[in-house]
């Protein structure tokens, strides 16, 4: 199978998702990532740093939803359980929130 040069790819776009997101070019990161995303629907990484872009942008429910597809794909993502958390708070559901960041220390200790 031979891919072609106009087909996207989701490691690229992960890639400038990325760098996007390191730069802080947070709305900009989105677009790649959720294309990223889309063709790749396993890639932890795309989902973890969408959630990250998404909160940053302030659209809680899609970063909770994207850290949550994170943490689903691999549990001890503690980067992303920790990001649940932190949604949760901006959230106003601290119960919950506590939960998630006791998940994300367990899970970090072993």
């Amino acid at each position: 199978m031979t891919v072609k040069a106009d087909e996207p790819n989701p490691d690229e776009l992960l890639e400038l998702g990325i760098s996007l997101c390191r730069r802080a070019r947070w709305r900009e990161a989105i677009d790649p990532l959720q294309r990223a995303v889309s063709l790749d629907p396993s890639k932890v990484a795309a989902h973890y740093q969408l959630g990250d872009a998404y909160n940053q942008t302030d659209r809680l429910s899609e970063a909770l939803e994207a850290y949550e597809s994170a943490v689903k794909l691999q549990p001890d993502h503690w980067r992303a359980l920790k990001g649940i958390g932190v949604i949760l708070d901006r959230l106003g559901r601290p119960a919950e929130a506590t939960a998630a960041y006791q998940r994300a220390r367990e899970v970090q200790r072993r």
